[in-house]
């Protein structure tokens, strides 16, 4: 894509109405032109400007004296027309009484029938449960509480990592510019520094092409991200990757240290964007993508074991 055909189809883009494949061209395009970069964000301004002066404008604002007016009128036709229907509502209140009665019978029917069947079953599964139940692993036990602590502190942060690939990766639309990463390594997180090293050296080894695009950190609603930006067939990749000790994160379960062994959960869809997540005694990693779910789990199992030992070191080191 040239920057005369960007600027043909800018205002579709702000506007969402392009197809899939048009927006990633506009995206690699926008990559690589700092002046279209530029100019998408002078538009947005005067959009966002003329939609404010358009909504505040005098001229535009309703009459007082009308509305009143209006909601006298509007006021007055419901009570007309709902004061003749007060005998039809007494004729619907009685048949409801009686579905309500004849459903209450059906239901104390069905659930007398149904006990007999639910206690010898109950006998049976407590039969079981004495014999095996030396048995059951404890890992088992451990896997459910790994899985109850993903699923509450991930499920806050996963809308977070979103938002900032989407406002980041995709649009260049955050409050607050990126920094260098290595500088907020020395600054906020020592787990960041050498990160993006850890994430290219697990990269180069692996099969597969994926390529590696630009490394900062950023923040997206008061949430620090170290952020490595990577594309793979024209589309992008956001490996996010945030401390989870931070004050809205405070009351999170503590997990076990898994010993170079994380659980990779598939966070399914958020927003539209598949989500894949593990995470280490202080920190949350996502990948985000709008690859397919089996892809972008794949990459996530392909980066967790260096990242996850990188992180875990400079979390004992601390």
């Amino acid at each position: 894509m040239q920057c005369r055909d960007f600027r043909e189809v800018a205002d579709s883009y702000l506007s969402d109405e392009l197809l899939v494949e048009t927006n990633h061209h506009v995206l690699a395009h926008l990559e690589s032109c700092a002046d279209c970069r530029r100019e998408l964000a002078a538009r947005r301004h005067l959009r966002q400007t003329l939609r404010r002066s358009f909504e505040s404008a005098a001229e535009l604002q309703i009459d007082t004296d009308f509305a009143a007016r209006l909601r006298t009128q509007l006021r007055a036709k419901a009570l007309d027309q709902s004061s003749p229907t007060f005998v039809g509502s007494r004729a619907w209140l009685a048949i409801a009484a009686c579905l309500l009665v004849v459903f209450t019978f059906g239901l104390v029917f069905i659930r007398q029938h149904m006990q007999a069947p639910s206690a010898q079953r109950s006998a049976a599964d407590g039969e079981n449960s004495n014999t095996a139940g030396a048995k059951l692993p404890t890992q088992q036990s451990r896997a459910g509480g790994a899985n109850a602590a993903v699923n509450v502190v991930m499920r806050d942060a996963a809308r977070f990592a979103v938002g900032d690939h989407r406002n980041c990766a995709i649009k260049f639309d955050l409050p607050e510019a990126p920094i260098d990463l290595e500088v907020a390594g020395r600054k906020y997180d020592h787990a960041y520094i050498n990160l993006a090293k850890a994430v290219t050296d697990q990269l180069a080894g692996a099969s597969g092409e994926m390529e590696f695009v630009e490394a900062h950190s950023c923040v997206f609603e008061g949430r620090r991200f170290a952020h490595l930006v990577l594309r793979q067939h024209n589309r992008l990749i956001s490996f996010l990757v945030t401390d989870l000790n931070a004050p809205e994160m405070s009351e999170r379960p503590v997990q076990a240290e898994t010993k170079g062994s994380p659980q990779i959960i598939a966070c399914s869809q958020v927003e539209g964007y598949q989500v894949s997540c593990f995470e280490t005694s202080s920190h949350a990693i996502f990948v985000v993508s709008d690859l397919s779910e089996a892809d972008n789990l794949n990459l996530a199992r392909v980066l967790a074991p260096a990242i996850y030992q990188h992180l875990s070191r400079a979390e004992r080191s601390a």
